[in-house]
């Protein structure tokens, strides 16, 4: 039987001979296994360093923890979607924090993770229609409706509903003044290929989706820990 500490010394070479975007899929490729958790993150790590964000008198936006830049937000492109709506209240209500649960410290996200399902994509008289849930920690479920132009197929669709909530998040976590990298994601998707494509599992074989797949990694990219949960069945 090898010698375990030998294993590990050439599973980290072998990782240190990848390059940035295959160390990426690498990381995806293990969260969506359940091999991944990355628990200590670096607000647990040092929280009461990156705790206070350092946003500046009148800034719109919190500072990135120590040591990590906040990557560029891809510009929003046309898409699918034609328009949306709330179901419920626009503001989610409040609910009362469990025994267990703490209210984030300035600048941080939740320390739960925030919770994005996407459900698939339903035929319409009108148009197409698909629906997201945000489990946002100590507050109601919110439910937004998005309606498609067009006849987008099922993976463009998924697509365009995901970039399309993740930016929702960001600019929550903005208006919050909250990091988006001490913020930890899960995303239940129910669509293989996408979830497959997203971790580098297959190559994105459909130029019209390459664009959008793009744009979606560089917004997953922007939170500090996330992950993909396989709901398709």
């Amino acid at each position: 039987m090898a010698d375990p500490v030998d294993a590990i010394e050439t599973i980290v070479e072998l990782v240190r001979r990848l390059s940035p975007a295959q160390r990426r899929a690498l990381v995806r490729r293990l969260a969506v296994s359940g091999l991944w958790s990355a628990t200590d993150l670096a607000t647990d790590q040092r929280r009461l360093a990156v705790a206070p964000a350092l946003v500046s008198p009148g800034s719109a936006s919190a500072a990135p923890p120590q040591g990590r830049a906040a990557p560029p937000r891809p510009p929003e492109a046309p898409s699918t979607i034609r328009g949306h709506v709330v179901l419920g209240p626009p503001e989610s209500r409040q609910t009362d924090f469990s025994p267990h649960q703490m209210a984030p410290l300035p600048g941080q996200a939740p320390e739960e993770a925030i919770v994005l399902q996407l459900r698939g994509v339903s035929p319409h008289q009108e148009a197409p229609l698909a629906e997201y849930v945000v489990r946002w920690p100590g507050y109601a479920p919110q439910v937004v409706q998005v309606r498609f132009s067009g006849n987008p197929t099922q993976t463009q669709a998924i697509y365009d509903l995901l970039e399309k909530a993740l930016r929702s998040l960001l600019s929550r976590l903005q208006e919050s003044r909250a990091a988006p990298a001490t913020a930890r994601l899960v995303v239940d998707c129910p669509s293989d290929q996408v979830i497959d494509e997203l971790i580098g599992e297959v190559p994105v074989l459909d130029a019209r989706v390459q664009t959008r797949h793009d744009r979606v990694v560089l917004l997953l990219d922007q939170f500090g820990d996330w992950q993909l949960v396989r709901t398709g069945g």
